[in-house]
């Protein structure tokens, strides 16, 4: 009995190990340099950001202008 109950918990534990990993994976991911083979797609819908829009913000946006505004309508809690 006292076996299957080891067991169970190693195999909880190294489920936890994994989760974790994987966690601290994508926190990772989510830190690192942008890959500049990408720089200027929207993350939202994956097309081109206007380069007007990019050069008004200074590089420093992740999405175009429809998405946006979207996601801004989204944040306060707008309906379409």
């Amino acid at each position: 009995m006292t076996d299957d109950i080891d067991s169970a918990q190693e195999s909880d534990a190294q489920d936890r190990d994994r989760a974790m990993a994987e966690t601290l994976r994508r926190i990772a991911d989510a830190h690192a340099p942008r890959n500049t083979s990408i720089d200027g797609i929207c993350i939202d819908c994956d097309e081109p950001i206007e380069p007007a829009r990019l050069a008004a913000l200074d590089h420093k946006t992740s999405r175009c202008a429809s998405c946006a505004a979207d996601h801004e309508h989204r944040l306060k809690g707008y309906r379409r």
